[in-house]
This record gives structure tokens, C-alpha cells and sequence, in this order.
């Protein structure tokens, strides 16, 4: 008799119902395909043909996920053993649908934990008396629940603060370790200086991260911002190729693409040599309107 294990997806195939019973699984298992960082501030919503339906906790993780769009689709599919998924879509969803843990702060790892005992904690008279006078506005049915859960989070502050954990002091989350910023506020500050990198290469692409670094656009031996740098160059030209694989690009994506992957000055580059450029990335049966026009 063959075991269950190799059985069941033989009599799922056969009744049509491997695939929804795999895309099930794909959901269940999230957190393994796309690694517990990521999945602590998304979820898989649902399915729509061969699209996959992502929400993210915030607009910060929308963008950082946006980035990685292309390895999250090959990992799914890599989970899946089949080329099903084809595109994400991202939404915004306020929070994840899982249990939340209250008595814990977590980290960048989702695996370490710091794990606190409240139930020994007694409050001082003046706390108690601060929280009865703030939920006393409250009505009858929900007075006593609020004061209880204000009771719960001001002992799972001094316990917190008791084990020197310290609050971000951007969002007043807690901060795990030696963490200066909470990971949402790293995110958003990463996202500041990406934006800001952005706004320079974009009116100035021929810059370098030498050209940047003496300018003073940059702080001299930075290594985020060397990352940052060569993310948004790479962004840029993949952006750019994009439009030019479509065909519906026009002289200036051309010029602009020439000059993020050369790194040239514009007076460097010649027509030729951007049209030959650019015809490596199109797709033949591709013309631009504009080059349609020109050649009428």
C-alpha cells in the first residue's frame, strides 16, 4: 500500500484539485517561501488566475516588497514545482490575520524573542489613579476592559524598561537589542535617503558614486548609501528597458537609459550610438510611434 503522503496528490490531480489544494498550502506556508521578515508584515490574500494577491501591513513594506517582486513570483513558483504565478499585486491592509503576541518584543530575527513576566508586576497608586481618570469618560460597558488592558500595557512597560529596552524614538515602538530605530523607521529612513538619491540621478544620470561623494551629495565611505546608489541606478535602467522592450519609449527614455548604463556625459553620447544601444533590449516587432514618424 503506498503511503498517504504520495497517495493524496495523485487522487488530488486526478480530481482536478491539486492546484487550489497547492495555492492553499502556498498561503500556509508564507512564511517559509518569502522568510519570516517578510512575513511579518504580509500576508497572501487571495489568488486571481495566475496573479497572487499580497497585502502589506504599510506603504513602507509596499515599496521595499515592490523591489523584490521578481524573486517573491520565482519563489512561488519554485514552492508550486510549476511557472504558475505570473504577477503581484500589492494592497495595503492595516494588519496581518494571525494572533497577536502581546508579552513579547521581537526583532529583525523572527525567531529571537525577549519574553517578560508581568504577573508579579504591581503598579504604583499613582499610575493606577492616571489610567481610572483617563477611561472614566468612557462608558459602563467598556470602562473596566479598557482599564484593565491600560493596567496590562503600563506593567509590560516597566517590565520592559526594567530589562533596558529601550522605545524607538521615531514611533515609540519597542526596540529589540541594540536597535537605535525600530525596523519600520529604518525602512522609512532608507526609503528617504533612496528617494533622495533618486532626485539627483535623475536630472544628473552621468553621475558616479565618486561624482556624488565629492559633490557632497553623499557621505564619503558609506555603505548604505553605496547600496542605495546601485539600487536606484538598477531600478532606473530596468524601468527604462522595460520601456524600450515594450516599445513605448520616446528619444528622451532612449538618452536616459544610454546615460544610466554608460555613465557618460550627454555631450559623450551620439545619436548612433544611443539607437544601437537601445535597439539590444527592443523586441523586434516593436516601433516606437516616434520613430514611425520619422521614418514617414
Amino acid at each position: 500500500m503506498e503511503k498517504a503522503s504520495l497517495s493524496i496528490p495523485k487522487i488530488l490531480e486526478k480530481n482536478k484539485l491539486l492546484l487550489p489544494y497547492q495555492l492553499y498550502q502556498v498561503k500556509l506556508d508564507w512564511k517559509k517561501i518569502a522568510g519570516p521578515q517578510i512575513a511579518k508584515y504580509s500576508y497572501i490574500q487571495n489568488f486571481e488566475k495566475n496573479d497572487v494577491i499580497i497585502a502589506v501591513l504599510n506603504s513602507v513594506w509596499m515599496s521595499h516588497l515592490f523591489m523584490y517582486k521578481k524573486k517573491l513570483i520565482e519563489d512561488i513558483n519554485a514552492y508550486l514545482q510549476r511557472d504558475f504565478i505570473h504577477d503581484i499585486r500589492f494592497v495595503r491592509r492595516g494588519n496581518l490575520p494571525v494572533k497577536a503576541v502581546y508579552d513579547t518584543v521581537r526583532g529583525n530575527n523572527d525567531t529571537e524573542e525577549v519574553t517578560v513576566n508581568i504577573k508579579n508586576i504591581v503598579l504604583p497608586e499613582s499610575s493606577v489613579h492616571m489610567i481610572r481618570k483617563e477611561t472614566s469618560v468612557l462608558p459602563d460597558g467598556i470602562r473596566d476592559k479598557m482599564a484593565q488592558l491600560r493596567f496590562m500595557q503600563e506593567k509590560r512597560r516597566i517590565a520592559y524598561e526594567e530589562k533596558g529596552i529601550k522605545r524607538c524614538p521615531h514611533c515609540g515602538r519597542w526596540l529589540h537589542k541594540d536597535e537605535k530605530l525600530c525596523l519600520i523607521c529604518q525602512l522609512a529612513e532608507r526609503q528617504k535617503m533612496k528617494m533622495r538619491l533618486y532626485s539627483i540621478l535623475i536630472q544628473m544620470p552621468w553621475l558616479t558614486l565618486e561624482d556624488m561623494e565629492t559633490y557632497g551629495y553623499i557621505p564619503e565611505k558609506s555603505n548604505v548609501y553605496t547600496l542605495l546608489y546601485n539600487e536606484v541606478r538598477r531600478d532606473c535602467i530596468y524601468k527604462y528597458i522595460e520601456r524600450v522592450h515594450h516599445g513605448y519609449d520616446n528619444p528622451e527614455d532612449d538618452l536616459f537609459l544610454a546615460l544610466f548604463i554608460t555613465r557618460k556625459n550627454p555631450s559623450e553620447l551620439t545619436a548612433d550610438f544611443i539607437y544601437n544601444l537601445t535597439e539590444k533590449y527592443r523586441r523586434k516587432e516593436d516601433v516606437p510611434s516616434y520613430r514611425r514618424k520619422s521614418n514617414g
